[in-house]
């Protein structure tokens, strides 16, 4: 994906990755970059796609323990497939 360039870099507006360095580095490369809105951290795919897919997973179990709940949701994060993730991206591009 990376020779080919069909893919776009997400990154939220923290002022590491705001940086005049950080961008004339992705320019410099030309890194195909999808902006991120000021002030909207929930456009960010873990929290509209996999916060709430493992939510949901786990929704209406009653647990035992903690160990309980992070093996169910490791199980749920490991069937994730590859279509998931680019589903999700193209939804944010929308």
């Amino acid at each position: 994906m990376w020779k080919e360039k069909s893919w776009i870099f997400h990154q939220d507006n923290a002022p590491a990755h705001s940086a005049l360095s950080v961008k004339r580095f992705l320019a410099k490369h030309s890194i195909p970059v999808l902006e991120h809105p000021s002030y909207s951290p929930d456009l960010a795919p873990c929290d509209f796609y996999l916060f709430p897919k493992v939510k949901s997973a786990l929704k209406g179990t009653r647990f035992e323990s903690m160990e309980a709940v992070k093996e169910k949701a490791a199980r749920v994060l490991k069937e994730l497939i590859k279509d998931d993730f680019q589903h999700c991206f193209q939804q944010l591009q929308g």
